[in-house]
């Protein structure tokens, strides 16, 4: 499982700060929640910017040679995930 970690400054500018692959080398946690746990409860963000890659979004990730294209994709899963979580009642 692909993570994306991520800050949005106030004027909403996107900085990625780290891509995670969370599955252990054993192949325990596959699906990346206990990193993500972890993650929310170790950072005084709760997990705000840090957002899972689905499989089918990572394979479109991985097959594209396109650095503009991968930017966009990669933007477009940070933003997806914010808009979520603004939404959500905290």
């Amino acid at each position: 499982m692909l993570f994306i970690e991520y800050d949005v400054t106030p004027q909403g500018e996107i900085e990625v700060v780290a891509l995670i692959n969370a599955v252990e080398e054993n192949g325990d946690d596959a699906d990346g929640a206990d990193w993500l746990a972890w993650r929310a409860a170790e950072f005084d963000d709760d997990g705000l910017g840090c957002v899972g890659v689905a499989a089918s979004q990572l394979a479109l990730m991985e097959e594209t040679d396109d650095v503009d294209e991968l930017r966009s994709m990669v933007e477009r899963i940070i933003l997806a995930d914010r808009a979520t979580k603004e939404e959500a009642p905290r």
